[in-house]
């Protein structure tokens, strides 16, 4: 009974560190400025009302929770991400990194990232 219980702690600490990393361990993405993505593909993660409240000109709206049905439109380019939170920007870039984009930097839409 004792193995059986320790077997299920010890999945249970993994889900968590595991939740952990894919949210709050920092991704090594460049901070940029709005202007610098000119020309370049730019993925807003924001959510809608927040990206409604200050919009991202030129930018493509796409909530984290939809990335997985959207990833198609940039499979295998290069993007920037527009991130109102540090684990949008954390959660997104692994996220599209599964999905065989390469997020080149973020833009920090609130200002405390």
């Amino acid at each position: 009974m004792a193995v059986v219980i320790t077997a299920v702690a010890v999945l249970i600490l993994a889900e968590v560190l595991l939740i952990g990393y894919k949210r709050y361990w920092p991704v090594k993405v460049k901070r940029i400025l709005p202007e610098e993505a000119d020309g370049h593909p730019v993925i807003d993660v924001r959510d809608w009302q927040e990206a409604n409240r200050l919009p991202l000109e030129g930018a493509e709206l796409i909530p984290c929770g939809y990335i997985p049905r959207n990833a198609g439109k940039f499979g295998g380019q290069e993007v920037y991400i527009a991130a109102a939170s540090a684990v949008e920007r954390n959660f997104s870039v692994r996220l599209l990194k599964k999905y065989n984009i390469r997020v080149k930097g973020f833009i920090c839409m609130d200002g405390s990232i």
